[in-house]
């Protein structure tokens, strides 16, 4: 049985092994993303149909050349967002990342909001809360100086977990562009209003 996860907020000033950890964690979640985020330019990308890869790749099915790839681009722009981590045992096991006051292209009728770009888990640490628990802090935990009245973020048309959990919690499906990742893959924006 694993200890309980410490969930905080760092900010835009996460520690050097932070960091490091949250690169680890980038590339290991890396190619479970449509596309991959090493394939990626930006957090906020438009432009996803055109990336090399359509599919997530599981990790024991990863070539050599994919192997090698990484998300550097996208780790990056990364260092620019807010950061809510999730330890255990004083390790980093999953962090979500967001953009404070956004406003995204395909959301421009919903407003500025707290736009979630990246959650990633370790896998061995999921099933175990720590998804709810970071989602739980980012709806109710943040300090006033960041907190938005809504919070929105994207995923595809194939990512049943994230698509329940956003569901579950009480997002709207906001707005689909088919076929927006490749054929039959389509982008999904999920909006909630956390303060009323």
């Amino acid at each position: 049985m694993s200890a309980a996860a410490k969930i905080k907020y760092t900010g835009m000033n996460a520690s050097e092994k932070e960091w490091e950890e949250i690169w680890e964690i980038l590339c290991l979640c890396d190619h479970e993303y449509v596309p991959s985020l090493s394939s990626r330019n930006s957090t906020s990308q438009i432009n996803l149909r055109d990336r090399a890869d359509s599919t997530a790749i599981p990790c024991n099915h990863l070539t050599t050349e994919d192997m090698d790839k990484k998300p550097h681009a996208y780790f990056r722009e990364l260092r620019n967002q807010q950061f809510i981590l999730a330890e255990v045992e004083d390790r980093l096991v999953g962090f979500l990342s967001f953009k404070t006051e956004y406003i995204c292209d395909a959301l421009a009728d919903f407003g500025h909001s707290n736009y979630i770009t990246t959650v990633c888990v370790k896998p061995e640490h999921r099933g175990r809360g720590i998804l709810k628990h970071l989602y739980d802090y980012m709806e109710n935990g943040l300090p006033a100086s960041v907190k938005c009245r809504r919070i929105a973020t994207r995923t595809w048309s194939g990512n049943d977990a994230q698509i329940h959990t956003l569901m579950e919690r009480g997002y709207e499906l906001l707005q689909t562009l088919v076929n927006d990742r490749g054929a039959g893959i389509d982008t999904l924006y999920f909006g909630k209003e956390v303060i009323k």
